[in-house]
């Protein structure tokens, strides 16, 4: 499949909340994900912290609302609205994802 077809059902999947099975289905094992200047290796580290993230959040939505192929890259803005702390958190967030053999290898977060 090309990066876009397997980005439609990534896309899918994360407006449905499905982000640990979408994360499991798409990321691949030496991903690199990279934000606010830190760079993640590897799929076993990012998987800890999504779900550190799901755990100790609670999430109203996360909804990825459009998005550009470029090449192996597609480039997407994201809604996020959620609670962690007690504090609400509203944030829109561009996202830019480079695929490889139908899997995320590198996801920026700008």
């Amino acid at each position: 499949m090309a990066a876009l077809e397997n980005f439609l059902i990534l896309r899918d999947g994360i407006n449905q909340s499905k982000f640990m099975e979408m994360f499991e289905k798409f990321f691949h094992e030496n991903v690199v994900m990279i934000q606010n200047g830190a760079i993640i290796e590897g799929k076993a580290k990012n998987r800890e912290i999504q779900e550190n993230f799901i755990k100790n959040s609670v999430i109203h939505e996360i909804k990825i609302v459009s998005f550009e192929e470029r090449g192996d890259t597609i480039v997407y803005q994201m809604v996020m609205n959620f609670e962690i702390g007690g504090h609400v958190i509203n944030k829109n967030q561009e996202v830019h994802q480079t695929w490889e053999y139908d899997k995320v290898i590198r996801e920026l977060y700008v």
